[in-house]
């Protein structure tokens, strides 16, 4: 019999981060002109049922105009989706999990003016009220990741989150946008990177 001894202390979540198109509402094409190229960007978490992707069940949490924060199973099958996962450990994923699930339970709301503030060089507003990339940015801090680089989460738009995830460890891989089964792989960056030069030979 052979045993797969999997490590206790390693967890990973995954940043979604959304590119609208042209078809998309005029508030995502707006968000996007301002910081681009995102508009949007969600935090997911994935219950390990077995070693395939139809075996997890995903969970994500962020926050929609006029709503306020959920955490809730999601299937992401929307395209326009890029994401990151970052290894974290058992203990940070508890801590990023119960941040977003007191954020759901206190029914935190979205705020639109501080939204469009986050694009100023400086803190205009102090609110508790919240937006995607805030919601997000802050979980991260009290998870404990990235809180020595002075992120400031009043001042992160979705893009420039992504920027610093681009920039700094530790991102691990590239994960697909759609987590079903038909059309779920996971790609390392090594494996993104020889594709897309397998590709540029072909032509």
């Amino acid at each position: 019999m052979n045993l797969k001894v999997i490590p206790t202390d390693k967890a990973q979540i995954y940043l979604l981060f959304y590119k609208p198109t042209s078809s998309d509402p005029f508030q995502n094409r707006l968000v996007s002109f301002f910081d681009g190229p995102f508009c949007h960007v969600e935090m997911a978490f994935s219950e390990r049922f077995g070693e395939e992707l139809w075996e997890k069940e995903v969970w994500g949490s962020s926050i929609y105009q006029g709503e306020t924060v959920f955490f809730k199973p999601k299937t992401y099958k929307r395209d326009g989706y890029v994401s990151f996962g970052i290894d974290v450990s058992m203990n940070q994923m508890h801590k990023i999990r119960s941040y977003c699930r007191k954020q759901m339970d206190l029914k935190v709301p979205f705020c639109i003016k501080s939204m469009y503030a986050a694009y100023l060089p400086f803190q205009l507003m102090n609110t508790d009220a919240t937006f995607c990339s805030k919601h997000v940015a802050n979980a991260l801090q009290y998870g404990g990741i990235y809180n020595g680089l002075g992120l400031n989460p009043a001042l992160t738009t979705p893009s420039k989150l992504y920027r610093l995830l681009s920039s700094h460890s530790p991102i691990l891989q590239v994960v697909p946008s759609r987590m079903i089964p038909a059309n779920s792989q996971i790609c390392s960056a090594k494996m993104v990177r020889e594709l897309v030069n397998k590709n540029k030979n072909i032509g």
